[in-house]
């Protein structure tokens, strides 16, 4: 009798999660099996994509074009050992104000079009625009560093990623940086947040222990 209970309530089981549909299957395999992941698309073409290819890793810096990662780098401050590194630090912040080539890139929509399509892999800081009515983020920025567009103003637009995503992604930590997987896009996307060049067609999300920032230094 027991044998038979247990093979009843295994069929039972197994037609319901037969009865299971899209988003509701990637939140259970998330429950029920380990994965590094937090969270997985229940689009199956992007999972078959992610099965059979490996993302192109991308930086932050490879999203900028030569141009603009020559007029960015060139005002960036090393850490200042006495008064008069400090005072160099002042004279080229003065200098940067008046520099339109580094201006212009703090504003810059201009993008790489080398991996547009391709599948990738980036890390970043998730900055959540929207959610979903059980709360799980809806539409998002990626974004190189903590605090942009929250506590600082918003990187240039194309050092943002915008993504919307199914339900299921929950327990977002604005400070924690995350691996995303998907396929990349150029395309401008507006928000009062601020304003993104490039957007991801999201894969996976995975947590990432690491500074993603390689353009910057802060």
């Amino acid at each position: 009798m027991k044998i038979l209970l247990s093979l009843a309530g295994c069929v039972g089981l197994g037609l319901l999660l037969g009865r299971l549909s899209g988003n509701a299957w990637p939140l259970i395999q998330q429950s029920l099996f380990f994965s590094p992941h937090v969270y997985i698309t229940p689009n199956e073409t992007l999972i078959s994509a992610l099965d059979s290819n490996t993302p192109e890793p991308l930086t932050w810096v490879s999203l900028l074009p030569e141009k603009e990662q020559a007029a960015i780098e060139r005002y960036q401050p090393a850490e200042p050992q006495n008064v008069q590194d400090m005072t160099s630090q002042i004279l080229r912040s003065i200098e940067a104000s008046n520099d339109r080539n580094y201006q212009q890139a703090l504003n810059s929509t201009n993008t790489v079009d080398w991996f547009e399509g391709k599948l990738v892999s980036i890390s970043g800081f998730i900055v959540p625009i929207d959610f979903h009515e059980d709360q799980s983020v809806k539409s998002f920025f990626l974004v190189p560093y903590y605090g942009a567009c929250l506590h600082f103003p918003p990187p240039p637009p194309n050092q943002m990623i915008f993504s919307q995503l199914d339900v299921g992604f929950v327990n977002l930590d604005i400070m924690q940086p995350y691996t995303l997987e998907g396929l990349i896009e150029l395309g401008l996307f507006e928000d009062p947040m601020g304003t993104s060049a490039y957007t991801l067609n999201v894969a996976s999300i995975a947590l990432f222990n690491g500074q993603p920032d390689d353009v910057r230094i802060h």
